[in-house]
């Protein structure tokens, strides 16, 4: 009880710190000492049995904290002559042309791809052997040594992206407010066949910091889609009985989401502790790499390494570690802090630049968001790593690209001074 004490006044400290310095609900390091801050303050009061942790496992957690943090000051130090820059946003010109016709073109791609994934999803559900499509679309996709959609995986990708990139460079015409639409409806069709909760917590979550830096993030959007995750979390949930079962009542159902849902916000707390009392030798890689290695080991013929984990009792069944599982368990705790280091530095980063009007920048920013929402839960930073790699490099080209190709309005500009009689 002492240490549970101790933990909430330090991180209530370290978080109203961060408050004053910024004043800024999008900042990176406030956003991830309030969300410890509130998950161990529902641990220590759970409604449900768990598993007590220890006060090592605490400070770790801790550590963790405070080294993001530590690093969102390195990312000051770099930019310290940005900083004038976010008290006032860069007026730049309008998407490009060019960018207008790449967008609808990505926009096509992935609603023709959509069917052709959608048939893939189908000959997996086949093959696994289950009445319950979804349910065996599920199974598959999670089963060991199971190719899944291939490269078709990437089509998913694709139009996440591009639902973002329309966010970013959102139009006032009714043209292409209706093609940011129809991305949306096409990126939750590639989310429900991805048959997670996880593919809509990055579209939802993304989306939403996105109009956040952009200044657009109202209170009724940020309900909206804060409602339309705990619905795909209750659906998805029901459906594929974790958390309810589609023959049992809504009163039933409900009372089954409410433990879900408390399970998996505590649920990794004590599951990380077990992993920190079983000290066990350091693997080096193999946990914070693994998505690299599992590439090496397809290119070569090897059999890959499921980033599944197995199940711990806490006392209630759960395999999800918070994000602090892979370096810990590779480097111990000097993993940790330089990992979170890294990646406080980094999101601070992302942050200053976005907030300066750098739409590549909105664009990271909006991507650190979902992995560092899902710290306390699991990791979504080094699982997924090539993932972020692919997002990195098409948001550099896409965005990049404008250096080199003048804006629309620019190129208007031009025509006018060539002509003065242009648009009389």
């Amino acid at each position: 009880m002492n240490m549970a004490i101790l933990m909430i006044f330090v991180l209530s400290v370290v978080t109203l710190m961060h408050y004053r310095g910024r004043r800024d609900l999008r900042y990176p390091p406030l956003l991830v000492s309030g969300l410890w801050l509130g998950v161990l303050g529902f641990y220590y009061v759970s409604p449900i049995p768990v598993d007590a942790i220890s006060s090592r496992t605490s400070l770790i957690f801790l550590v963790a904290v405070l080294s993001f943090g530590g690093g969102a000051q390195i990312a000051f130090v770099l930019n310290a002559n940005r900083l004038p820059l976010i008290k006032r946003r860069i007026r730049r010109p309008g998407p490009s042309l060019f960018h207008r016709r790449l967008r609808l073109f990505l926009l096509i791609a992935s609603v023709c791809l959509l069917p052709v994934v959608y048939a893939k999803a189908n000959a997996l559900a086949e093959q696994s052997g289950f009445d319950d499509w979804l349910v065996g679309l599920r199974v598959e996709l999670a089963s060991p040594g199971s190719a899944g959609y291939g490269l078709l995986g990437n089509a998913s990708m694709l139009s996440y992206f591009t639902t973002f990139i329309y966010a970013i460079e959102h139009g006032d015409k009714l043209k292409e407010k209706l093609q940011f639409y129809v991305s949306v409806v096409v990126s939750v069709a590639y989310a429900s066949l991805s048959t997670g909760r996880t593919a809509f917590f990055l579209v939802l979550v993304a989306l939403m910091g996105i109009a956040a830096m952009q200044g657009r993030l109202s209170s009724k959007k940020l309900l909206l889609g804060t409602t339309g995750f705990l619905a795909c979390f209750a659906v998805f949930g029901v459906i594929l009985s974790k958390g309810g079962t589609v023959d049992a009542s809504w009163t039933d159902n409900f009372d089954s989401l409410e433990e879900s849902v408390a399970q998996y916000t505590v649920g990794a707390i004590p599951a990380f502790d077990q992993i920190v009392r079983a000290d066990a030798p350091l693997e080096y890689g193999r946990n914070t790499w693994l998505d690299i290695l599992n590439l090496v080991r397809r290119l070569t013929g090897a059999p890959t390494v499921s980033p599944i984990h197995e199940e711990v009792d806490v006392p209630f069944s759960i395999n999800v570690y918070t994000a602090l599982h892979p370096p810990f368990k590779d480097f111990g705790i000097m993993g940790v802090i330089v990992a979170f280091a890294v990646i406080g530095a980094a999101s601070t980063y992302f942050y200053l630049r976005a907030a300066a009007g750098e739409k590549l920048h909105v664009f990271y920013y909006s991507l650190s968001l979902p992995p560092l929402l899902f710290m306390t839960f699991s990791d979504q930073y080094f699982a997924p790593m090539l993932s972020w790699l692919k997002y990195a490099a098409a948001g550099y080209l896409y965005f990049r690209n404008s250096r080199w190709i003048p804006s629309e309005s620019l190129q208007d500009g031009a025509a006018h001074r060539m002509n003065p009689t242009l648009g009389r």
